[in-house]
C-alpha cells in the first residue's frame, strides 16, 4: 500500500479508501490510484484488513440452489446493489436443506460477513442461535407469510394460492391436484399449497391429490407429478405445480399425449420463468418479482449497516396471476 500511494503521489489513507470506500474519493483521485495498483499488480491482503478493520465489506448470500434462473435472477440484483457500494458477495447454495444452510452458516461466520441474505424463513435452532450471537443483519427473502429474525423481503405464497384456486372455481374446475416438493423440504410450497386447499373448502372441495417431489427437482418431475396425478384420479381437471418448469415439461408431455390444454387439463405454474409465454398454449402463471425482492434485499442490508434502519420490518411484495392459454 506504501508502494502504490508513493506511485499516485497520495496517501497510504487515500489508497485504503479507493480500496474500501472508493465513493469517498474524487474520480481523479481515485484513477491515480487505481492506475497504480494495476502498474504494480497489487492485490489486498483480505485477511490483514480484516484483522485492521471491524468490517469485512463482505455480505453472504445463501440461496436453495444454483441452477434454478429465479435465484440467479435475485443474486444478480443483489450484487448490482452491493458492488457500487464496494461490498462482495460470498455465495452458498444450500440444496434445500436445512442442515447443509447450517454448515454454510457457521463456515461463513469464521469468514466476519457484515450481514446475511437468507432464503425463506425456516432454519435450524443452531442456525438461528449463531446468527443472533453474530449480531450482524440478516435479511430472509421469499416469504411473506411467517415472522422473520430481523428483516423479510417476499411475498404470501398462501396468497399465491388462493388466487390460483380463485381461477380454477372461475372456470368451475372441481377436480384439483398440487404439484410440489415434500413437506420436509419445501416450506413455501407447504404455503401454497395451503393457500389453495384453503380457497377450494370454502366451496366444500379438496384437492384431488397432493403430489410431493424430492428437491431438488428438474424439469422432468413435471412428466412424473402429471403422471401421479392421473394415477391418483384420472379425471382430474386441473393442477397448480409449485414452479413453472415442472408445469411446462407437464403441458409439453399433454401437447404430445394428445390431452387439450385446457379443455380436458387446464395447468397454472408459479414463477414466470424463461419461456412460460412461449409455450403453445402459453402457461398461466403467477409473476414473482424475483429481481426486485434482490434489489430490496440488498438495499436492506446496507441500510441496516449503515444504521439508516434500526428497527425490524417485513416488506412484502404483491404478486400478480398472469391467466394465459393453458388455464
Amino acid at each position: 500500500m506504501v508502494d502504490v500511494a508513493r506511485r499516485a503521489g497520495t496517501s497510504t489513507q487515500t489508497v485504503s479508501r479507493v480500496l474500501s470506500r472508493p465513493e469517498l474519493v474524487s474520480e481523479a483521485t481515485r484513477v491515480l490510484v487505481e492506475k497504480a495498483v494495476r502498474e504494480l499488480n497489487y492485490i489486498p491482503n483480505s485477511a490483514a484488513r480484516l484483522l485492521a478493520s471491524t468490517t469485512s465489506r463482505i455480505v453472504a448470500v445463501i440461496i436453495p440452489s444454483l441452477s434454478a434462473t429465479v435465484y440467479a435472477r435475485e443474486v444478480d440484483q443483489i450484487i448490482r446493489v452491493l458492488e457500487p457500494a464496494s461490498f462482495s458477495v460470498m455465495i452458498g447454495h444450500s440444496d434445500y436443506s436445512e442442515r447443509r444452510e447450517e454448515r454454510l452458516i457457521q463456515s461463513f461466520l469464521e469468514r466476519r460477513p457484515d450481514g446475511f441474505i437468507l432464503t425463506g424463513t425456516q432454519h435450524t435452532d443452531l442456525a438461528r442461535e449463531l446468527l443472533k450471537n453474530s449480531g450482524v443483519p440478516v435479511v430472509e427473502t421469499f416469504d411473506g407469510d411467517n415472522d422473520a429474525m430481523d428483516i423479510s423481503v417476499g411475498f404470501s405464497n398462501y396468497e399465491a394460492g388462493r388466487k390460483v384456486g380463485d381461477l380454477f372455481r372461475s372456470r368451475g374446475l372441481t377436480r384439483i391436484a398440487y404439484v410440489g416438493g415434500r413437506i420436509e423440504q419445501d416450506f413455501r410450497s407447504n404455503a401454497r399449497f395451503d393457500g389453495l386447499d384453503s380457497r377450494l373448502r370454502e366451496d366444500g372441495l379438496a384437492p384431488v391429490a397432493r403430489i410431493q417431489l424430492k428437491l431438488p427437482m428438474s424439469a422432468r418431475d413435471g412428466v412424473a407429478g402429471l403422471d401421479q396425478v392421473l394415477d391418483v384420479d384420472p379425471l382430474t381437471q386441473a393442477i397448480f405445480f409449485s414452479a413453472d418448469a415442472l408445469a411446462i415439461s407437464a403441458l409439453l408431455e399433454c401437447n404430445r399425449r394428445g390431452v387439450r390444454v385446457p379443455e380436458q387439463m387446464a395447468l397454472c405454474g408459479f414463477g414466470n420463468y424463461d419461456l412460460a409465454d412461449a409455450t403453445m398454449p402459453a402457461l398461466t402463471t403467477v409473476a414473482v418479482p424475483f429481481e426486485t425482492i434482490g434489489e430490496l434485499a440488498a438495499t436492506a442490508i446496507l441500510d441496516r449497516i449503515n444504521d439508516r434502519v434500526k428497527e425490524p420490518r417485513r416488506i412484502t411484495l404483491p404478486l400478480q396471476l398472469l391467466r394465459r392459454g393453458s388455464a
